[in-house]
């Protein structure tokens, strides 16, 4: 399922699979910010916190998977 649709679930283990910079955050759901510098926080946050409640639905076991380069998300502390 999409990480969108795991909301409100729980599952004893979780793969997030495909979490590469080209995807995470998904380029069409964040605005430019040379068209609106807020907006565009604001949808970086929105797609961070998806990332993060989908990571949340694993009880025991999560898995992260990325091909090439991984999505900034996954660096440090936001």
């Amino acid at each position: 399922m999409t990480m969108h649709r795991i909301k409100g679930l729980e599952y004893r283990a979780v793969a997030i699979i495909g979490v590469g910079a080209d995807h995470v955050p998904q380029p069409h759901a964040v605005t430019p910010v040379s068209e609106d510098r807020l907006q565009h926080e604001r949808d970086l946050q929105r797609e961070r916190s998806l990332l993060f409640v989908a990571a949340t639905r694993a009880r025991e076991q999560l898995a992260v998977t990325w091909a090439v380069k991984h999505s900034p998300f996954l660096e440090g502390s936001h």
